[in-house]
């Protein structure tokens, strides 16, 4: 073969080569355009895990198996597309909540929505008289207790208030705990906390608080008696005023609701020692006309001497009887017998009564029992009987 043939033969070969070429370029550039026309963004978002990738796949199935991620029968998977490029998926794992309605507890599964969607949907009641907690509004949670109880109204004491309020059936205890009601160690109620509530219940909480604290108390003071002659018989005087002490005394104080209800003395301390008073007592005989009283002793103007162990002051009056009256122990009306309270001064008694003298109980009335009048004086007159009047006397008893 000629140098020019050669050439010639070469130079097809060359030609084919670099169309051959060619070809498979334009293919490659084809395929390339095809594939990205094609691709996603996609997003899977699981609990707090995010996978992002591209992909040419679809459905919501090879996605998830691209990605290696499993779901379960109960889980919830939802796919939206914003646009033609972008594909997310947002997985929401099933979980366990329990229910406790009816006196027991209830198992459900659940995935998404909050408190109320899983009572209606499980047809569980809880509108009226029903309190559920957490709030109907609240978003559920894996392992979260829902409580859904029936309501009764109760009336509380508590804190100076009084109202009467709803609480969940169970006891005392949860009842309070539901009204965010805390209770000290020494808190009073007066129903037992494990008692269950029931309609109507009257709960009273009593605060008790201890407190160590020092006071000022008074020391009262004492009186003596000193006998003077300065001084009728019955009369007194002050010599010296007396006057209060103070101590300081450090207790153990118990307040309920805010006020004392006991006090326990840990120690005294004299800050001021009290001033004892001095009384004078007459001793001076009293001039009553020409009878004298004292000592114990009555003189009267004929200069007979009585002895009295008491005296009783009080409202005397006179009063007279028609002829053929007799008195309470039978005997007939006269100078001398008066009428009184059989029950504070015994018939029989003899009494010596100012401006009248000496006289035996021997009758009574109603002006006596019921306590208006001490002695009623038999006059032989009305007249008598009006001089006399009513008086203000002191009575006394004999020995």
């Amino acid at each position: 073969m000629s140098i020019l043939e050669q050439l010639k033969s070469s130079s097809k070969k060359q030609t084919k080569k670099i169309i051959a070429l060619a070809i498979l370029a334009a293919i490659s550039t084809s395929s390339a355009i095809t594939v990205s026309a094609l691709s996603k963004d996609v997003t899977i978002t699981d609990g707090e895990t995010t996978t992002n990738f591209r992909t040419i796949l679809s459905t919501t199935e090879a996605l998830l198996g691209q990605a290696g991620v499993e779901v379960q029968e109960n889980d919830k998977v939802e796919r939206t597309e914003p646009n033609e490029k972008k594909v997310n998926i947002d997985i929401k794992r099933a979980f366990n909540v329990s229910v406790f309605f009816d006196g027991e507890w209830h198992s459900y599964v659940a995935n998404d929505g909050t408190v109320v969607d899983l009572l209606k949907r499980e047809n569980i009641s809880f509108e009226g008289n029903y309190s559920v907690v957490p709030e109907l509004d609240v978003s559920l949670a894996p392992n979260m207790q829902i409580i859904v109880s029936k309501l009764f109204n109760v009336n509380i004491s508590v804190d100076g208030e009084n109202k009467t309020l709803a609480v969940p059936e169970g006891t005392v205890a949860n009842a309070l705990k539901f009204l965010n009601i805390t209770l000290s160690p020494d808190d009073i109620v007066n129903v037992p906390l494990e008692q269950d509530v029931e309609e109507g219940l009257p709960i009273i909480v009593d605060r008790v608080e201890y407190k160590e604290e020092t006071v000022t108390d008074a020391v009262p003071f004492a009186t003596t008696t000193k006998k003077t002659d300065s001084l009728q018989i019955g009369e007194t005087a002050i010599e010296t005023p007396g006057e209060n002490g103070e101590k300081e005394v450090t207790r153990r104080a118990k307040y309920v609701n805010g006020n004392l209800a006991q006090a326990d003395t840990l120690s005294e301390k004299i800050l001021k020692n009290p001033v004892t008073q001095v009384k004078l007592v007459g001793t001076q005989p009293k001039m009553n006309g020409k009878v004298i009283i004292q000592d114990g002793t009555i003189t009267d103007e004929n200069g007979n001497i009585y002895h009295y162990n008491k005296v009783i002051i009080g409202s005397c009056t006179a009063y007279t009887a028609n002829p053929g009256a007799r008195t309470a122990t039978g005997e007939v009306p006269r100078r001398g017998l008066v009428a009184v309270n059989k029950n504070q001064i015994p018939y029989g008694t003899k009494l010596y009564v100012p401006d009248y003298g000496i006289c035996t109980a021997s009758d009574t009335g109603g002006a006596m029992m019921n306590g208006t009048t001490l002695v009623d004086v038999y006059m032989d007159s009305e007249s008598e009987c009006f001089r006399f009047g009513r008086r203000n006397l002191s009575v006394y008893i004999l020995a």
